[in-house]
Formats: C-alpha cells, sequence, structure tokens
C-alpha cells in the first residue's frame, strides 16, 4: 500500500512546489503523517526546487514553516494532553507511565537543546517534539530551536543535493 509514497510525494511537489513541502514536512513533524520519513522527501524536493539563490530561500523557508508549525502542533498535543492521551490507562495511544518518564527524563538529561540539534537527525526530528512539550518547555525556546534546526536541516540537505548534482554533471 505505501511502496510508491515516496514517488507520490515528488509528484505532489513537482506539481504544487513549495507549498507541498511545507504540507508534507508538517505533516511528517506533527507526527499526524510520519510513515515517510523527510529523507525520502526533502532531498528529491531540493533537487527539484532548488536552482539558485531565491529558489533555495523558498525551499529552506517552506521547510522551516512545515517542520516548525508542524512542531508546535505536537508539541501542543503533548504537552496540553501529553500524560493522558498517552497513559496506558485509558489514553488513547497507549504507553506506560515508565515509557513517558523515560523520554522526559532522556529530554531532561540532553537539555532543551536537543530540540535544535534533534532536528538534524533521522527519527528524532519529528519525536522530539514530544518529550519537550511533556517536559513543559517554554513555548518561545521551542519554537525558536525547532525553527534555527529545521532551517540548518534544509541548508544541509539543499547544498548536500546541489553538491551531489554537480559532481555528477547534472547540476
Amino acid at each position: 500500500m505505501f511502496e510508491h509514497l515516496g514517488e507520490t510525494a515528488l509528484r505532489l511537489v513537482e506539481q504544487y512546489g513549495y507549498l507541498a513541502l511545507a504540507v508534507f514536512t508538517f505533516l511528517e513533524a506533527s507526527m499526524l503523517f510520519p510513515l515517510l520519513p523527510s529523507e525520502v522527501v526533502v532531498p528529491g524536493a531540493a533537487a527539484l526546487l532548488v536552482a539558485g539563490p531565491v529558489t533555495f530561500a523558498l525551499f529552506a523557508a517552506a521547510v522551516v514553516v512545515g517542520t516548525t508549525v508542524g512542531s508546535l502542533f505536537a508539541y501542543h498535543v503533548f504537552g496540553e494532553r501529553g500524560r493522558s492521551a498517552l497513559s496506558s490507562r485509558g489514553g488513547s495511544l497507549r504507553v506506560s507511565e515508565e515509557r513517558i518518564e523515560r523520554a522526559t527524563g532522556w529530554f531532561r538529561r540532553w537539555g532543551e537543546h536537543s530540540v535544535l540539534w534533534g532536528r538534524l537527525l533521522p527519527v528524532l526530528r519529528s519525536v522530539v517534539s514530544i518529550p519537550a512539550g511533556l517536559a513543559g518547555m517554554a513555548r518561545w525556546k521551542f519554537t525558536l530551536y525547532s525553527a534555527v534546526g529545521a532551517l540548518a536541516f534544509a541548508a544541509v540537505v539543499a547544498a548536500a543535493v546541489e553538491t551531489g548534482l554537480n559532481l555528477l554533471g547534472l547540476g
């Protein structure tokens, strides 16, 4: 059922451009549709959309907006109703209290800056919003760290794709 998901996502980026990229990154970061990680779509989107400084800025803006808004969604869901939504005693997601405490402890151990560098790492990019919300990280700081981390991710991906295309003689 999901075997052509990456191709479909890239066709949508090809058709709708930066808007599709922003929607995709929102869906991943919000945990509403985490089935297609950004490592699959964002590099392809960079190859399709980035052709110079202006398109690079638009690409980065789409990734930052989508990721930041999606992250804020997950942060609020897990910050405001996190324990009740995750609780194994009747919560809709049924996660044990021990796992919730472990996630919160992980976040406290690595600190709030883990939101920033976490945006650069596969899997952690999306899920870091959950312990940040559970731990009650300040919203302004969470937003800032998420946006800066998303910008760094977009820049690294776009630069790597451009370098790769140039090395292959396709750039």
